[in-house]
């Protein structure tokens, strides 16, 4: 049987979530014949596996991959999902996420008329079982916005929240590398290699991402962690430099560092962490500049090597985000984001598609 489009999870111990992940799917408007759901586990020490067994027994076009060892991050499981792909578009689903009832017929009808290699869309974060869209979303809408070359390099790079030409990707030989910040560096490169114009659909937040809590896998940031986001920064770079989009580096690395000061955070060693993002800004030939006053003053704490009073303000950070009430009424401050019943909103203009 011939697919419009194949999904490919990557799963880890995610037996709390999974079924919530692959019922999204199966529940599609597209159809869930129409749809090749490839399942890859990366050795699950939890009852994800079974799970994957059980869906894969009733349905055909399900294709459950279990790895024997485990590879440490979701590279290698969505790397053999692509290999495995079969349908002329691929997405991606993270284990803990979930689609719009509309997410795969939307994006797939619009990259089939729009004749592109990629097609790219908002998201709705999930947070404490409630729904927060942009404030700029006054309605969803599926209106196509063709960006241009500087723009695209500035979209989020993730590659959830995409609809992609699986033989773009292949004949590309575009992979996740084994490194942390991997779906960044696939999505760069990505919209490093295409020739065609990138369709970004601004208005339809149709892809549900879960933010993560205390509870979750981010109490397991080691010194590790920050290293190996260093590594995928650095491919990064160096992409940008094979590619000759030097004019973007400064602000992408800014958005870089950004991050591994949230890394820094939840770190037990603040101070060798410190030391590794000093060394890794100072080998750049640009200064980072942050959004936020309060995180360029942390920064240049650091790029001062004034290690202490830049340990003192990051475990000042550390004290307000342990707090799940303050770190989230923070973000959705931050985020320009509003709260919206997201069921209304799905059984709305589902209905309208239909007509």
């Amino acid at each position: 049987m011939m697919f419009k489009v194949s999904v490919i999870i990557p799963v880890y111990n995610a037996e709390n979530s999974l079924s919530n992940a692959i019922e999204s799917v199966i529940n599609q408007t597209i159809e869930f014949k129409n749809i090749e759901l490839i399942l890859v586990d990366d050795n699950s020490s939890d009852g994800s596996k079974q799970i994957i067994s059980n869906y894969a027994n009733y349905y055909n076009n399900i294709k459950p991959i279990f790895l024997e060892k485990n590879t440490g991050s979701p590279s290698e499981p969505r790397n053999i999902g692509i290999s495995n792909a079969s349908a002329p578009y691929l997405m991606f689903l993270d284990n803990d996420d979930e689609f719009r009832l509309d997410y795969c017929e939307i994006l797939y009808n619009t990259i089939v008329n729009s004749d592109v290699d990629i097609v790219n869309c908002d998201f709705t974060r999930k947070l404490n079982d409630n729904m927060y869209i942009l404030n700029s979303i006054d309605r969803i809408d599926f209106e196509k916005h063709i960006c241009d070359e500087h723009e695209k390099m500035f979209l989020k790079l993730a590659c959830w929240g995409n609809i992609y030409s699986t033989s773009f990707i292949k004949d590309n030989n575009i992979k996740f590398p084994k490194t942390l910040y991997e779906d960044g560096v696939f999505y760069l490169h990505c919209l490093l290699k295409t020739t065609k114009p990138v369709i970004r659909l601004p208005k339809y937040p149709g892809y549900i991402y879960l933010i993560e809590n205390n509870d979750s896998i981010t109490h397991d940031v080691s010194l590790n962690t920050l290293i190996r986001f260093l590594e995928g920064y650095t491919i990064c770079g160096k992409l940008l430099k094979e590619n000759s989009r030097e004019d973007v580096e400064q602000k992408l690395f800014s958005s870089f560092v950004n991050m591994a000061i949230f890394i820094l955070i939840k770190l037990d060693n603040i101070s060798e962490g410190i030391k590794l993002l000093y060394e890794f800004e100072n080998s750049l030939k640009f200064d980072i500049i942050l959004n936020s006053k309060f995180l360029n003053i942390v920064n240049d704490k650091i790029k001062n090597k004034q290690f202490i009073k830049a340990k003192f303000f990051i475990k000042l950070l550390s004290i307000i985000y342990s707090n799940n009430y303050f770190k989230n009424k923070i973000f959705i401050k931050y985020s320009n984001l509003k709260k919206v019943n997201l069921n209304e909103w799905c059984n709305n203009e589902v209905s309208n598609l239909r007509k």
